[in-house]
């Protein structure tokens, strides 16, 4: 590597630099899996020394963390994007299906690092995606509240109102991969959407 390039890369910024680095790393981890990523071959995608690489993240293992932190961000602020849309509750909750939806069809290589996470890290009690869900939990409970207080909804518990939901979303976009899949399930989202609520609503 010319020393033209390393005095480019020494001017770059700091947030510059950990964006180019977690970008290689998903590339990496999600065509070759965990344990045959190499930290050198992400450190060539992104353009930087190994030790530039270590100096961002303090392990491999803190890498993948970290990408798979990146990755839920950008699903967080689009799925909030989606919400702040609309201001009656039943059409902000479609509005944010179909973006959690969109989310993973735009970036598949998330689903593949999500089945890694949970292959290589069998000890941690529980997954990076799922303890996010916890995190915002009040915050989409406030939405089903919403909802349950503008429309005649059956008599359903709030929590299960709204992980029915979180299941039912996780799942169609896990089948997005599945071998037998035709449809983008964005494309299902007016039968997905009418299904979920028409279980929920009073139908007398």
């Amino acid at each position: 590597m010319t020393e033209a390039k390393k005095i480019k890369r020494v001017h770059k910024s700091v947030e510059k630099r950990r964006e180019e680095i977690l970008t290689a790393a998903a590339k990496i981890f999600s065509q070759r899996g965990y344990q045959a990523a190499d930290v050198q071959a992400i450190a060539e995608l992104a353009e930087a020394g190994k030790g530039t690489v270590y100096r961002y993240f303090s392990s491999k293992e803190n890498l993948f963390s970290s990408v798979l932190q990146q990755k839920l961000d950008l699903l967080k602020e689009q799925v909030e994007q989606a919400r702040v849309i609309h201001q009656d509750p039943l059409q902000a909750l479609r509005a944010v299906m179909l973006a959690y939806l969109h989310y993973f069809e735009n970036h598949p290589d998330t689903i593949e690092l999500f089945i890694q996470e949970r292959a290589e890290f069998r000890d941690k009690s529980s997954s990076v995606y799922f303890l996010r869900i916890l995190e915002s939990r009040e915050r989409w409970l406030d939405l089903f509240r919403d909802i349950k207080r503008e429309y005649q909804v059956r008599d359903i518990d709030l929590e299960a109102m709204m992980n029915v939901c979180t299941d039912m979303m996780h799942g169609a976009a896990l089948l997005n991969y599945a071998p037998f899949s035709t449809q983008p399930a964005s494309e299902r989202i007016d039968a997905i959407f009418a299904i979920y609520t028409r279980g929920i609503m009073k139908t007398d």
